[in-house]
């Protein structure tokens, strides 16, 4: 078996942690600010996109959403007969690790996020489903995280890991391998650029304020994703680019922001938000343009296994 060598987590304060993340105050005053109006979208706050299996999910956002997990969750290969534990790298409110919890009762999750107030909003949810023993959220950075090697079973990162650095997202990756046990599988799923050619003039004007609005440091070029997971000893990769899957989905961005400033209006007589959550609203619009670059920008699910020993 092939042996390779990464780098041990640091094991100083917090706030040098934070240093490793471009935009961190950004990431989490987005969410502080932001984050409660993601129930306008989702009312169990699945903070993605959704995944279209069949006609009839149309004209159902939720069930999309939840499809969306249920498609990560069957690439992880989670055994209904064994103890397994999971980590989810950029955890939300802990929507998709108490999902899992409750699919697979065998399972522990730990939830990682740099946001207090979502730690704070996801464990009182996870004690109102009585998932305490289960499931635990953290405060920690997935580029830089606390964990010992060779932690977890599985690994998932949900429209999350478009917040790490750099196109390879390689400080991530570098992580996760590290704390992923031999053997152990993971999946992501998320926006990525195809290529690294010079963008159209309009397609890189939004694109530019979709991650202004999202706290962004950029989103992931696929081909430098892949070869970074192959660098960190993941193999098996399957990329697999489900863009007309989550289309259907995308299109209920224009019904969601309607909904949301008339009952924002509704409730407080006034159109006045603050900045991050007018790019809240921003943000998933432009989506919907950007999208139709296919040339240029895909949503994909991207999964494997590690079968490189870490030492």
């Amino acid at each position: 078996m092939k042996t390779i060598t990464l780098n041990q987590p640091a094991t100083t304060a917090v706030t040098l942690k934070e240093t490793l993340q471009p935009g961190y105050s950004s990431i989490k005053d987005y969410y502080t600010i932001a984050g409660p109006d993601y129930a306008a979208w989702s009312k169990d706050f699945n903070m993605h996109f959704g995944y279209c299996k069949k006609f009839t999910d149309i004209f159902f956002l939720e069930k999309m959403l939840y499809r969306m997990n249920d498609e990560v969750l069957a690439r992880l290969q989670i055994p209904d007969d064994k103890k397994i534990t999971i980590v989810d790298l950029g955890c939300g409110v802990g929507t998709v690790a108490r999902y899992t919890a409750k699919q697979y009762p065998l399972t522990t999750i730990t939830g990682v996020t740099i946001v207090d107030a979502q730690i704070n909003t996801g464990t009182a949810l996870i004690n109102k489903d009585g998932l305490s023993k289960q499931v635990s959220l953290v405060k920690d950075n997935f580029e830089n995280i606390s964990f010992k090697n060779e932690s977890f079973d599985r690994a998932y990162a949900i429209e999350s890991a478009c917040h790490a650095s750099r196109s390879s997202k390689e400080l991530f990756i570098a992580e996760m391998a590290r704390i992923l046990k031999t053997g152990g599988k993971f999946c992501i799923a998320d926006g990525f650029l195809k290529h690294d050619k010079k963008l159209p003039w309009l397609f890189n004007k939004i694109y530019k304020k979709i991650i202004n609005c999202w706290a962004l440091p950029c989103f992931g070029n696929i081909n430098d994703f892949t070869a970074a997971l192959k660098k960190y000893g993941l193999t098996e990769i399957k990329v697999e680019e489900i863009s007309l899957r989550i289309a259907p989905s995308v299109a209920y961005v224009p019904y969601t922001s309607v909904k949301f400033f008339i009952t924002h209006l509704w409730k407080h007589k006034t159109l006045r938000l603050k900045k991050e959550r007018w790019n809240n609203v921003i943000a998933p619009v432009l989506g919907m343009f950007l999208g139709l670059y296919r040339k240029h920008f895909g949503y994909y699910i991207i999964s494997g296994e590690k079968t490189l020993y870490l030492s």
